[in-house]
């Protein structure tokens, strides 16, 4: 029986850059953590820390383990489209797999209206830590899973991610989006993961 896909996303924004994030799920016992949990590929999306990033992973290629694909990408002009798709499951060819994010709204509506377990890792260094208090609503009100930068961390957060996930089908049952004259009032229980399919002209959300 061949083994299923299973992808993880790792997303830090386009402009600012999450060097932190980026050097923890370079870690070659990270890669072992989700070779274990059944991942055969991560996605790291390092926006402005691609050249030091892409070196790191030049040096440790001979790390990775055998069944895993690493790759590091600047930004996308989709990623919803172009990168959480490949995480969404599809019968006999991928399992459900994981969005790890920094706490950005836009990024981590996308996740949603794809239907994906997602973890959001707030970046402590931006200005008045506002993504913390983000995350921390998230979490809160069970949308999804926080943790911090640290693999050790994450690792933990995935497990908790994956039975958050399974909760939430039942616990929040899917809604249409409906057409809302102020459309910052959407909200996350109004995303249905079937929506991601109509949108035709979405845009790269990488805040």
């Amino acid at each position: 029986m061949a083994t299923l896909q299973r992808y993880c996303l790792v997303t830090v924004g386009a402009t600012v850059g999450f060097k932190q994030l980026t050097e923890q799920v370079l870690l070659p016992a990270f890669w072992q953590f989700l070779t274990s949990e059944g991942f055969t590929s991560l996605r790291i999306q390092c926006g402005p820390d691609i050249s030091w990033a892409t070196a790191l992973l030049d040096n440790r290629n001979a790390d990775i383990p055998e069944g895993l694909t690493v790759n590091v990408f600047e930004a996308t002009k989709n990623l919803m489209k172009d990168e959480m798709l490949l995480c969404r499951a599809e019968s006999g060819v991928r399992s459900t797999g994981l969005v790890i994010s920094h706490a950005g709204t836009g990024t981590i509506l996308d996740a949603w209206k794809v239907g994906l377990p997602v973890i959001v890792v707030p970046n402590e260094e931006l200005l008045d830590n506002h993504q913390a208090e983000m995350a921390t609503h998230l979490a809160s009100e069970g949308y999804a899973t926080m943790s911090t930068a640290r693999y050790t961390d994450l690792q933990g957060a995935i497990h908790k991610a994956d039975l958050l996930w399974e909760e939430n089908q039942s616990r929040l049952p899917p809604h249409s989006v409906k057409s809302q004259k102020n459309a910052s009032s959407l909200r996350l229980w109004e995303i249905h993961p079937q929506e991601v399919d109509k949108e035709e002209d979405a845009r790269m959300v990488n805040d």
